[in-house]
């Protein structure tokens, strides 16, 4: 019986070896799985990120150079409409006709990119950008017409609403723009929870593995010792006449 014991030994500790080798290259597998996973999600939401970046900051600095440029011809059209302070207003009219022109220039650049298009805001923008550059038109008619009073209450009383108008519309790209960069970021804190439960999961296997292997142990040592200790549970029985 000994002997049985001591050939099977060998057989045992040989099994428990390949056991071993493969657990080791299962968890070297999950390793290597698990960092490819998360670079390939860490790649993804760079692109994303890179995505929204191309195409927010060429919108946000041509709405920052409208905004300056309306912001300039509305400043001019101050300055005309209150000769008795400004001397040289005839020489600002041609100024602000060229920066109205080219606020419209790049009003219509904003509303052809790529993150505004299908959305509300571009509709807002042309007719509100519509309206006013009307309203500059008609100022300048008036003010080179020498009717200065008439300019001045026509400033007051429609280009400067109209102006306003327009600067809200422009707002509601900027919180639109933002909105996006927002709504990105939530996202992507989801999918990171989401991703780090099913790395953690995942990468958990070989505390569950271990955890098998351990109960096994027990297992096979408490049938080990029953065996030792009380080998009458073992013994085969006589049949009795």
């Amino acid at each position: 019986m000994q002997g049985s014991a001591l050939s099977e030994a060998p057989t045992t500790s040989m099994q428990f070896g390949r056991l071993r080798f493969v657990l080791i290259l299962a968890l070297l597998a999950s390793n290597l799985l698990v960092g490819v996973l998360s670079l390939f999600f860490l790649r993804s939401m760079d692109r994303r990120y890179s995505a929204l970046f191309d195409r927010s900051v060429p919108l946000i600095n041509n709405l920052r150079t409208l905004t300056r440029e309306l912001g300039s011809v509305q400043r001019m059209a101050r300055r005309i409409s209150d000769p008795n302070n400004e001397t040289d207003w005839i020489a600002l009219l041609p100024q602000m006709e060229d920066g109205s022109n080219s606020a419209k220039a790049h009003a219509v650049e904003i509303s052809s990119m790529e993150l505004l298009k299908g959305t509300r805001h571009v509709g807002a923008m042309a007719n509100f950008g519509r309206e006013y550059d009307d309203k500059v038109d008609a100022f300048l008619a008036l003010a080179r017409a020498r009717k200065i009073s008439e300019a001045n209450q026509y400033n007051i009383d429609v280009l400067r609403p109209a102006y306003d108008h327009y600067m809200d519309a422009l707002d509601g790209v900027a919180n639109f723009v933002e909105r996006e960069g927002s709504d990105l970021r939530v996202r992507y804190a989801q999918e990171s929870r989401l991703f780090g439960g099913f790395l953690l999961a995942f990468a958990g296997w070989p505390l569950l593995a271990a955890g098998v292997i351990i109960v096994v142990m027990a297992l096979l040592v408490i049938g080990l010792l029953v065996a030792v200790f009380f080998p009458r549970l073992f013994a085969p029985r006589t049949a009795t006449h």
